[in-house]
Order: structure tokens, then C-alpha cells, then sequence
């Protein structure tokens, strides 16, 4: 059964849009990998490369381009993490393979990947090597070793001043960045929220921010402890078709909780009972099988005492018989 990952759903949701993958690529790519990239070809890779095995680890957020200066096509695998992995390389290998063997079997050149991993968890992400991690190996046998490199984003490593004002430009990516950093910080969350729905006041009041903003309120709900009430009331102040919006979302997460608790209490509800059912008929048939077994006992024991005794009657009435009977016996 698959796991809901709010933080990957959100995540998710805002890389999709075009727009935000580009204004993240110039924020945070190294200036010489980012001169050689044409951003204006940059198109969302629909193919998903994930199997069962790699659901668990990967939000398939693909997207190709070509460089400026050649006719080569390059692969940018989007990941999001909140949580801290002791060897990503294990599984970003999985993934480049899968695109490396749909190259293959479409007839195609081999694609360069660029890795790109945005961190927003609470421990420390520590960037090491892939050949580092195999300890008291000689230099020589580092050539058998695979190696390339992942470009990291870590949230951490930026204030929410610099996410807003230097990082990223567009409002709907501001605002995810700013709720991934802190939504570990009920405290700061709750009083900066205001502050991180103003950017996008004007966003808001369009078609596609009312969209953006349905997952907002969605990642909120699910992700943080931050009251339905206290996230409507801020929209409120901020956008009125935000807060309009925001009470629909609202009572819809609630209502669709009710029934998830409804339906799970149901399920809770039969598999208590059927425990108890087996429970009980195990106890009464232990009992009815201990009341048959003596039933059948007592009877076996008539059977026994009646045949014995009709046997030592027979023996004793011969014994009163003439001699001559008593030997044809």
C-alpha cells in the first residue's frame, strides 16, 4: 500500500510548474554547470522511472534540456528529502540506471543526469564521496568504484530573509521554500505565516496561485500542528479569495478526516471483533469439548462397567452349574 508523503506531495506539486524549476536552477545551481544549460528548452520528463522499489525513495520530478553550445540533451532529476540519508548514492544509482536503460531500449544515446537533492530535514546532511564511504579500501582499487556527484540544497543553509529577497524570485517557490524550512517549527511557522502568505497577495488573487494555494493549505493541514482556524484567519487579513478559498479547503480536509476516522474505526471496529470472536469461540469450544469429552466418558464407563459386569455374571452363574457344564465352558 502506498505511503502519503505530505512533504513530497507538496513538493511534488511545486516542481511541476515549469516556472518554479527554472527560477530554482538559477538560484541555486553552480554559475558554471548553469552558463551551459538553455533554460528555454527545459521541458517536464512525463515518463516515470520509478518501480514499487523506488516509490519509497523518489518523487519522479524529471525534466530535460539541452546545452547552449552543443547539440547534447541533459536529464535533471529533481529529489526532496526530509529526512537524512546515510548513502544516497544507493539510491540515486537506481534511478540513473532506469533513465540509462530507457535510453537504451528507445534506441538512444546515453543522457547525462544531473542530480539535484533539496534537503529540508533536522538533521545535519553530510556530502561525501560514494568511494568514502568504503572504509580501509586501498587507492588502488578506486577505479572499480563508481563515481559521480549530487548537487545538494539545504534549507537550512539559507535564512528565510534570503529565500525571499536573494534566493528565488517567483512567489508560489518563496513560499514552498519557506514552509519546507520551517514546517519542523510550529512557533516560528505560526508567527512568520502571515508573512510568508504575503508574498503571495497578489499571486492569490489569479487562477493558478488559487491552485498553488489549495496545496498550501493541504501541506499545512497534514504536514504541521498550525490550527484550519489560524490559517484562515491569516489568509483573511492577506487575500480575500485566499481566505474564501481556504474555508472550502479547510472544511473539505476536515470532512474527508471525518470519514477517514469513520472508515478506520470500522475496520478497527471488525478486527477487534473478530479477535474477540475467536477468542470466545476458542474458550466455549474448549468448553464444550471438555463437557463432551466427560459425557462421552461417563457413557464409555457404563459400556465398560455394564459389559464387565455382565461378564463376571456369566462367570459366576456357570459356576453354580453342574460340573459336566462347567467344563464346556
Amino acid at each position: 500500500m502506498e505511503v502519503f508523503n505530505p512533504h513530497d506531495k507538496f513538493f511534488k506539486e511545486t516542481f511541476s510548474i515549469r516556472e518554479n524549476a527554472i527560477d530554482f536552477l538559477r538560484g541555486t545551481f553552480p554559475p558554471e554547470i548553469l552558463k551551459k544549460l538553455d533554460l528555454s528548452t527545459l521541458t517536464q520528463d512525463n515518463n516515470s522511472y520509478i518501480d514499487e522499489e523506488l516509490k519509497e525513495h523518489f518523487s519522479d520530478i524529471v525534466y530535460t534540456c539541452f546545452c547552449k553550445d552543443k547539440e547534447l540533451r541533459i536529464t535533471l532529476l529533481f529529489e526532496h528529502k526530509s529526512y537524512a540519508v546515510a548513502c544516497p548514492y544507493l539510491q540515486l544509482m537506481k534511478y540513473l540506471l532506469k533513465i540509462w536503460e530507457s535510453n537504451s531500449k528507445q534506441a538512444q544515446r546515453l543522457i547525462p543526469v544531473i542530480p539535484v537533492i533539496l534537503y529540508h530535514g533536522k538533521e545535519t546532511w553530510n556530502v561525501r564521496r560514494f568511494r568514502d564511504y568504503f572504509e580501509g579500501i586501498d587507492e588502488v582499487f578506486f577505479r572499480f568504484i563508481p563515481e559521480f556527484e549530487y548537487l545538494l540544497t539545504d534549507l537550512s543553509f539559507y535564512s528565510n530573509e534570503e529565500i525571499k529577497d536573494k534566493v528565488f524570485r517567483r512567489a508560489s517557490l518563496q513560499i514552498t521554500m519557506l514552509l519546507m524550512r520551517n514546517i519542523y517549527n510550529d512557533k516560528i511557522l505560526g508567527d512568520k505565516l502571515k508573512v510568508f502568505f504575503e508574498i503571495g497577495k497578489q499571486y492569490f488573487e489569479e487562477g493558478e496561485g488559487l491552485k498553488f494555494l489549495e496545496s498550501v493549505i493541504r501541506y499545512l493541514y497534514y504536514a504541521s500542528d498550525i490550527s484550519e482556524e489560524r490559517v484562515i484567519d491569516t489568509l483573511k487579513e492577506v487575500s480575500e479569495e485566499g481566505g474564501k478559498l481556504s474555508m472550502t479547503i479547510a472544511a473539505r480536509l476536515i470532512e474527508k478526516g471525518k470519514l477517514a476516522g469513520i472508515e478506520e474505526g470500522r475496520k478497527e471496529g471488525k478486527e477487534e471483533g473478530r479477535i474477540e470472536g475467536r477468542a470466545e469461540g476458542a474458550i466455549e469450544g474448549e468448553r464444550k469439548g471438555r463437557l463432551k469429552g466427560r459425557i462421552e466418558g461417563i457413557m464409555e464407563g457404563w459400556k465398560d462397567g455394564e459389559w464387565k459386569g455382565e461378564r463376571k455374571g456369566r462367570i459366576k452363574g456357570l459356576r453354580h452349574c453342574p460340573k459336566i457344564i462347567w467344563y464346556f465352558y
